[in-house]
């Protein structure tokens, strides 16, 4: 699989994976999505497929085997309101981990909100995760307590 070229486009209405999207991200994160059901994640990335700018989601492809997506936001972390924008829920299936998709989300997040002008994104995240990003080129900003857990906000200056 990892030889196959790896397809990222946003969310469109017709590509019909709001749905499944909601169903995976839900059932990983519940109401970390920033949403109290999975209907309601479902209405979100409904929404997003629509926006002119963000909130978006970019969703990566093998052929017509959908392999991740991720999110970008306007605002993610509820006790950081003046940090924009922000990616969130990077998900990459089971089968396709280890194979260069979450990579190429990554730079695709960048590369889009580049486009709109941005200079630099978001993130956080916890666990042994930071690293990952770190090797991205992620820089962390600082450790908080949020939802429960400890977290490192990082960001990604734009050369």
């Amino acid at each position: 699989m990892a030889d196959e070229l790896v397809e990222i486009e946003r969310l469109t209405e017709a590509s019909g994976l709001a749905r499944a999207i909601a169903a995976t991200q839900f059932k990983l994160w519940d109401v970390r999505t920033g949403h109290s059901s999975q209907d309601a994640y479902e209405r979100f990335l409904s929404a997003a497929a629509r926006a002119p700018s963000l909130p978006s989601v970019l969703v990566a492809r093998r052929g017509q085997r959908f392999v991740g997506s991720v999110n970008l936001l306007a605002s993610e972390m509820t006790i950081r309101p003046a940090l924009s924008p922000w990616m969130g829920q990077l998900l990459v299936t089971d089968e396709a981990r280890g194979t260069g998709v979450g990579r190429a989300l990554v730079g695709a997040a960048i590369r889009h909100v580049a486009d709109l002008g941005f200079r630099r994104i978001h993130l956080y995240t916890s666990g042994t995760l930071p690293s990952y990003y770190a090797r991205l080129g992620w820089k962390p900003i600082e450790d908080v307590s949020y939802l429960g857990k400890l977290r490192t906000v990082m960001v990604f200056e734009m050369p």
